[in-house]
């Protein structure tokens, strides 16, 4: 993170169910995710929630972004860090560093990418695949490598929240998840960890997978790899 970033802003930490607030006195904000998975949402009706976009560490968010009124929310799923700001001083550390500009509109492009593969899944790709899709993500942002070329990562959504978010049924989603697991492609010691085992295997399952693959990572104003 670009040091005129990482020092001016005010460390949040988190934990699981933790709302986050859109604004500070009237004033927009700005989160930057340091270790953390946030989960944007709006309320649909009179109680309906409906997961819109997730945030991953090195993604940021514009309270800009959401739609105004009391409807859109911003959810910590998970224990960790992140870096508020208030839009003017934000704006301030914007307009006088490079890097930080750059940082901000290289994590928007990438969010908006990650988003519109996400909805093209959602609209186009049946259930198996939506899920498939879904895992692919969370492998490759949140994943960390575990024995035997495994990759591991913890569920940051509940059973329900995954079905709302990928449009399914919650029973197809508990017999797709059965079935990747008798394929010997995931294992579960627990209700929220997820062992990846044959990455390569459940990836080709997936249509968008390599787009998600693509997608560039984080890099410094001198081409160096965050």
């Amino acid at each position: 993170l670009p040091l005129e970033l990482a020092e001016r802003g005010t460390l949040v930490q988190t934990r699981p169910g933790q709302p986050l607030p859109l604004s500070l006195g009237g004033e927009e904000t700005v989160f930057v995710v340091r270790m953390a998975t946030l989960l944007f949402q709006l309320t649909i009706g009179d109680d309906s929630r409906q997961g819109v976009a997730l945030l991953y560490p090195g993604d940021v968010f514009r309270s800009a972004f959401a739609p105004a009124g009391p409807a859109a929310q911003l959810v910590a799923l998970s224990s960790g860090k992140v870096l508020r700001y208030r839009y003017g001083a934000f704006s301030k550390i914007m307009s006088t560093s490079l890097e930080a500009r750059s940082y901000f509109d290289q994590a928007v492009a990438r969010q908006t990418a990650r988003q519109a593969i996400h909805l093209a899944a959602v609209g186009q790709l049946d259930s198996s695949q939506r899920l498939v899709t879904f895992l692919v993500e969370l492998a490759t942002q949140i994943g960390v490598p575990a024995s035997e070329g495994r990759i591991v990562f913890e569920m940051p959504l509940s059973r329900s929240e995954v079905a709302e978010y990928l449009g399914l049924n919650a029973d197809t989603l508990s017999r797709t998840m059965s079935r990747l697991r008798s394929e010997g492609l995931l294992t579960q010691p627990d209700r929220h960890t997820i062992f990846v085992r044959d990455f390569g295997a459940l990836a080709a399952l997936s249509p968008v997978a390599a787009l998600l693959l693509a997608l560039p990572r984080m890099t410094s104003k001198t081409g160096k790899v965050r």
